[in-house]
């Protein structure tokens, strides 16, 4: 075949390989799923990938040291994605601590859900949820991680939930690229529930307000 047949061909395929899933999860499992071109776009967006290869595992487990994950927590990957710090934080915790993954599309927590199948850790929970109504109790939580997604929440709303789910020593730590410090220490201030304690580089950690 010409060169531009191979290339046809292997989009082809991927675009089969990609759609599969999605009539699967649409039809058989009845998950609610975006329009396909936007599911499309999400799978080939290619700082998802670039983000894989530049952030190892080794960087990831120092950051959530750095946030503040330790044995036997009891932690929420807030808008967890793919799980890449899921899985990490859940063996940082280990069998006494419990991570849950949250988040609001459905093909993140099915592929999370298939990962901790694979890696047999029964430590973790998937929930389906928007991350301003995350099903999770009361004061439940030691922390909470949000790892370069808060910019996509609908922030006031989401620092409510989090102060509603997390304990009264807990913390909230964020690591934010997107936002501007400014804007972002600035949401936090005028909600009026968190008073940032620790921040380095981009990683913001907060307490709830009121503690000392």
């Amino acid at each position: 075949m010409e060169a531009w047949q191979w290339v046809l061909t292997g989009v082809v395929a991927v675009l089969v390989a990609a759609i599969i899933p999605y009539l699967i999860l649409k039809y058989a499992y009845r998950r609610p799923m975006p329009n396909v071109l936007m599911y499309l776009f999400y799978i080939f967006m290619f700082w998802t990938w670039i983000f894989a290869i530049y952030e190892t595992p080794g960087k990831r487990r120092e950051k959530l040291k750095k946030a503040g994950v330790s044995k036997g927590q009891v932690m929420v990957d807030l808008g967890c994605g793919l799980g890449r710090f899921t899985i990490l934080a859940a063996r940082i915790v280990g069998a006494e601590g419990k991570v849950y993954a949250l988040d609001i599309h459905p093909l993140n927590t099915a592929i999370v859900a298939a990962r901790i199948g694979i890696g047999g850790l029964e430590n973790v929970s998937v929930l389906h949820a928007d991350c301003c109504a995350t099903q999770l109790p009361d004061k439940a939580m030691d922390l909470i991680f949000i790892n370069d997604a808060f910019h996509e929440f609908d922030k006031v709303v989401c620092l409510k939930e989090a102060a509603r789910i997390l304990k009264a020593d807990g913390i909230l730590a964020i690591d934010e690229h997107e936002m501007k410090e400014d804007k972002l220490l600035g949401i936090v201030e005028r909600a009026n529930l968190f008073t940032l304690i620790e921040k380095e580089k981009r990683l913001y950690k907060f307490k709830p307000m009121g503690e000392g």
